[in-house]
């Protein structure tokens, strides 16, 4: 049991580690942008303090021992004292986190990548004209273009810096290769399509992201949230202004392909062994499910190590906030917000109507292994694409990934917006009215007291907290009212006694 106890606390303590190594590692990204609380009252070196003291006080904590290793009074208050601490150290990260979501990032934009939705016509033309325009009014900036439309006739790249009088050094051409070889160079991208075209820039950015502004000019618009129509507005304030990101949270997949089993020569006892063969970050869900087999598929399903249920279902969805609105809702899945960290779980078809889907935390690692006792195999697929075949025995482990997808916002409510917008969401029909079928006096009436009540309703109420004085609730003067009260039903009951001896007395005289 003791030995049980010191695994288990290694374990958390390599696990504070890995969370401060990839906080060091993300505040040193994070480092290369100018941030500017949106609340004045704090600064950046308040924030940059509170991150300080929060890495310090986690490094304390973890190295310390274990208080279940002794017994003693002294090791007990020094306990209760370090779990105080890592207390008061929790509800200090949640409020960093919500100063760190608050914040407006001042973009220092050199290089700026545009991506575009190449498989209709008239982006070819859209893309000339937003090229065309940053040329002239950004001179500072550098754009980076498809590397397709570099001989492309629609484009017609040496006419465009011809019509717009710079050079044409100033248009340069994107690769897959150039990004994974600059991994930190873009400092904005821009996007113009659907959904699909912000997911491809998912995959194109396997490690750090830039902020992402995306056009709506696709069919769905969940994550663009930015009107073409509007785009020399709305850029020329994100480039000459702070602006707010959405960290939208990514998933970390690692994919294990496991082999036949070997026999150590010294014991005896067989080995089984996993090969890692690919890693994903992906910004909606990988699904795996039983694809073109004809059975159901059995996958286990871990969390941290524990088997948590055996899925017999057509699959199972892993899914983040911002792909709660994707192929999870389609399966039944809840809505989550972009910016709550957690991760959905939800089964497609399953066999039993009691498997729901579930939130769980986005500290939690998990693990879907194909069942040895599978009848068939699995497909795996990554924001629906990369699909690969799971047999029996391969896994993949999901957990929340270092490198988030960050989003610039177009307003605070840009997802209610959204979901209203492309979902309906919970509109309803009005009540209708049957004013028409009155009269003509009565219409008159109607009217005026309409135009009264609607200017009632429109004045608007300050709210003001205030604490209520003893006068308001005065506690002596409740108890004089009780005793006054006490004293007249003392009053009542003599009477009535009177009254019955006087009774009694008359009728002892007839």
């Amino acid at each position: 049991m003791e030995e049980m106890k010191r695994t288990d606390s290694c374990t958390k303590e390599k696990a504070l580690q890995k969370w401060l190594a990839d906080a060091e590692e993300s505040s040193s990204s994070a480092s290369e942008y100018k941030i500017a609380n949106q609340d004045t009252s704090r600064h950046d070196s308040d924030v940059a303090l509170d991150i300080s003291n929060a890495k310090d006080m986690l490094r304390r904590i973890s190295s310390e021992r274990s208080p279940s290793m002794s017994m003693s009074a002294h090791n007990t208050s020094k306990s209760s004292n370090t779990h105080f601490q890592y207390a008061s150290t929790a509800y200090g990260v949640r409020l960093l986190s919500r100063d760190i979501s608050n914040t407006k990032v001042e973009l220092d934009v050199q290089n700026l990548m545009i991506v575009t939705k190449l498989n209709d016509i008239s982006l070819y033309f859209l893309t000339r004209e937003l090229v065309e325009w940053l040329l002239v009014h950004f001179p500072q900036v550098t754009v980076y273009v498809d590397k397709e439309l570099e001989h492309n006739d629609k484009f017609a790249a040496q006419e465009l810096a011809k019509d717009s009088k710079c050079r044409q050094s100033r248009i340069k051409y994107w690769t897959k290769e150039f990004i994974d070889e600059n991994d930190v160079f873009f400092d904005l991208v821009i996007t113009l399509g659907g959904d699909g075209t912000v997911l491809f820039v998912s995959s194109l950015f396997q490690r750090h992201v830039p902020p992402v502004m995306s056009f709506s000019l696709g069919s769905l618009g969940f994550l663009t949230n930015f009107k073409f129509e509007d785009f020399r507005t709305d850029l020329t304030k994100i480039l000459n202004s702070k602006v707010k990101t959405n960290l939208r949270m990514r998933l970390e997949c690692k994919v294990y392909r496991r082999h036949e089993p070997e026999v150590d020569p010294e014991t005896g006892k067989k080995i089984c062994v996993v090969e890692h063969i690919d890693t994903h970050h992906i910004l909606n869900e990988v699904t795996i499910d039983r694809g073109p087999s004809p059975f159901i598929s059995m996958l286990e399903l871990y969390g941290d190590g524990n088997l948590m249920t055996v899925a017999q279902a057509d699959g199972l969805i892993i899914a983040t906030p911002t792909g709660s609105t994707a192929y999870s809702l389609s399966a039944g899945g809840s809505l989550i917000y972009p910016t709550v960290n957690a991760i959905a779980v939800t089964p497609i078809c399953p066999h039993t109507l009691s498997f729901r889907p579930i939130i769980l935390p986005d500290s939690m690692t998990l693990k879907v292994k194909v069942s040895l006792k599978a009848r068939g195999t699995a497909w795996a697929g990554f924001d629906g694409k990369d699909r690969c075949e799971l047999k029996q025995g391969d896994f993949i482990t999901i957990s929340a990934s270092p490198y988030v997808f960050p989003t610039v916002e177009s307003s605070p409510i840009e997802f209610i917006n959204s979901i209203s917008r492309t979902m309906n969401w919970n509109v309803r029909e009005q009540q209708k009215s049957f004013t028409h079928i009155l009269s003509q006096k009565n219409k008159e009436k109607y009217n005026t007291e309409k135009v009264r009540e609607s200017k009632a309703k429109s004045e608007e109420e300050e709210i003001e907290e205030r604490k209520l004085s003893s006068s308001a609730f005065d506690m002596s003067s409740l108890k004089e009212a009780v005793k006054e009260e006490a004293k007249e039903d003392e009053g009542d009951d003599e009477d009535e006694t009177a009254d019955r001896c006087l009774l009694k007395k008359t009728s002892g005289s007839k």
